[in-house]
Formats: structure tokens, sequence, C-alpha cells
């Protein structure tokens, strides 16, 4: 990873980190979703608001996806606050990395990617972002 990669990163509220955590312990055994709204700052990627969304996959236990219309819905609510989509949260059952599936994904939603995993008792999150066609992990500051 270059310096210049390096200095992206993704602010979240620890609000907002405690409702997303308590939306994946809610939906376990199967994958949580939610959208993460808000601003870009250069670098820094500022999610202001969380929506939870239902998983509407086939396999939710392995895989997730959002009902497009509710995913149009909150994108207009978004720009009446004069947020923006920054980013896709959703749980794994495995690591908190990028599945093969989530690489397809993020190329086609270039947001910042937030994912947790319950391996050990408590749940960890990490963030991703494409830079040159490859998720790179970004510093994830809890505030």
């Amino acid at each position: 990873m270059s310096v210049f990669e390096v200095s992206y990163r993704v602010k979240i509220s620890e609000k907002n980190m405690d409702q997303l955590e308590a939306h994946a312990e809610a939906e376990l055994p199967y994958e949580a979703v939610a959208l993460l709204f808000g601003w870009e700052d250069g670098k820094k990627v500022h999610v202001e608001s969380i929506r939870l969304v239902e998983n509407v996959s086939s396999v939710p236990k392995t895989e997730f996806s959002v009902e497009p219309e509710q995913e149009y819905n909150l994108l207009l609510e978004a720009e009446k606050r004069d947020e923006h989509l920054v980013g896709i949260y959703h749980s794994h059952s495995a690591p908190p990395c990028p599945s093969d599936k989530d690489f397809e994904n993020m190329r086609l939603n270039k947001v910042v990617w937030l994912i947790a995993s319950k391996r050990s008792g408590t749940w960890a999150s990490k963030a991703f972002l494409l830079i040159d066609n490859q998720p790179e992990e970004i510093p994830l500051e809890i505030d």
C-alpha cells in the first residue's frame, strides 16, 4: 500500500457502530446489511447516518442483497439531508474481509465497505475501499 492510499480513512460514531453491531447480532446466523450515508472530505469519509435494511438474498447466510426500490428510496431521502451513499455495511460468518462476491460488488459500488464478524464472542469490523482495482483495508475511526 502506498502513502497515497494510506491517507484514506472512514469516521463513524460509536452510537452508529453500536447500532450496526446490534443489527448484526439480531440477524444471526444471516448476514446483516446497512447503508451508510454521509459526506467526504478529501480522502476522509464521514458516516453521519445509517439505515438498516433487510437482506433479501436467496442465500442470506453467505451473501446479501438489498431490495432495489428500498435502496432507491433511501438514496432520495439521503439527498434531502444533503448526504449521499458513502458505504455499505454487512456482517460475515467468516473473518471481516471481502469475499470473492464482495470483491465483485465493490467494483460496482465504489464506496467504503464496512465488514463485521463475530468470531470470538465480540464483533470486529474492518473498512475496505477498492484502490487500483484491489480491496485495501483503510483505517476505521470510531468516536
